[in-house]
């Protein structure tokens, strides 16, 4: 990964517990103007995997950054991460895709949620959330 992008992702950790928000609009803006800021999806993910606790938005610049990849590829890091370390914020992402998706593949996202419930039921919070989302779409 590019030591620029390193340098922003750490700017964000830096400001977790202060200004995470406001941060991560400064951030994501620098990140839109730079022709490799795809580059830093994974590592936003990873981000929001490592602190679930932490209030990103609703749905926050992060999510407004890596949705302009929408259909460019952002959808299968979002699945990754979800099988990797699904949190609230990831599950509302994959539901924001559903809500956009039609017929099979629409069918292959819920799939991804009814695989959450089942991997990750221990998990109070995740698997509540991921039913709240399932039952949208029954």
């Amino acid at each position: 990964m590019n030591n620029e992008i390193i340098s922003f992702i750490n700017r964000l950790i830096d400001a977790l517990h202060e200004d995470i928000i406001g941060t991560a609009y400064d951030v994501t803006e620098e990140l839109e103007r730079r022709e490799d800021g795809y580059d830093a999806i994974e590592p936003l993910l990873k981000l929001l995997e490592d602190n679930p606790d932490v209030d990103f938005g609703s749905p926050g610049p992060i999510v407004h950054f890596v949705e302009k990849y929408y259909k460019k590829g952002y959808e299968e890091k979002l699945i990754v991460s979800l099988y990797r370390r699904p949190t609230n914020h990831t599950l509302w992402m994959l539901n924001r895709i559903i809500n956009g998706s039609e017929n099979e593949l629409k069918q292959q996202y819920l799939n991804v949620l009814k695989d959450i419930i089942e991997r990750f039921s221990e998990d109070k919070k995740i698997d509540e959330q991921a039913r709240y989302f399932r039952s949208l779409h029954e």
